[in-house]
């Protein structure tokens, strides 16, 4: 009972204020941490039989055929996530943010228009797999092989 009466004051008094050192996710953030971080790790970084996004995802933004690959992948195309600009906020954080520095200068953030084009023909496995080979064999010499 005693524990009750504490659970019931401490929601009288309302909502936590944050510390100044704790960390706010914006909402593309949050979305990747709850459809995409569980396999990809909550910083990008994964188990090997799980593409790490950390320092990577960005270089497949040096050419189209990548920017595509990347919106057409079966659990980005089908994702959970519905709304076009959310997905598109998601590969965008994805990219610039976790990608870092493999992100090409220049390059465009994905739009809502792009995200829900792509989205409609997501790649099946053998077209994913050939595809990305493809990718990882330009990619190799990095962006300005291209």
């Amino acid at each position: 009972m005693k524990r009750l009466g504490l659970l019931l004051a401490l929601l009288a008094v309302g909502p936590v204020a944050a510390r100044a050192d704790t960390t706010r996710l914006n909402h593309a953030q949050s979305l990747y941490l709850m459809r995409c971080g569980g396999c990809h790790g909550i910083e990008g970084v994964s188990v090997p039989e799980v593409p790490t996004l950390r320092d990577r995802a960005g270089m497949f933004l040096c050419s189209e055929p990548g920017r595509e690959y990347m919106v057409r992948l079966p659990n980005v195309a089908l994702s959970l996530i519905r709304d076009d600009q959310d997905l598109a906020d998601v590969m965008n954080f994805v990219a610039f943010k976790l990608g870092g520095a493999s992100a090409p200068k220049g390059a465009r953030p994905y739009t809502a228009d792009e995200v829900r084009k792509l989205r409609a023909s997501p790649l099946d496995g053998a077209t994913l797999a050939r595809m990305r080979q493809g990718l990882m064999q330009q990619y190799s010499k990095g962006c300005a092989g291209l």
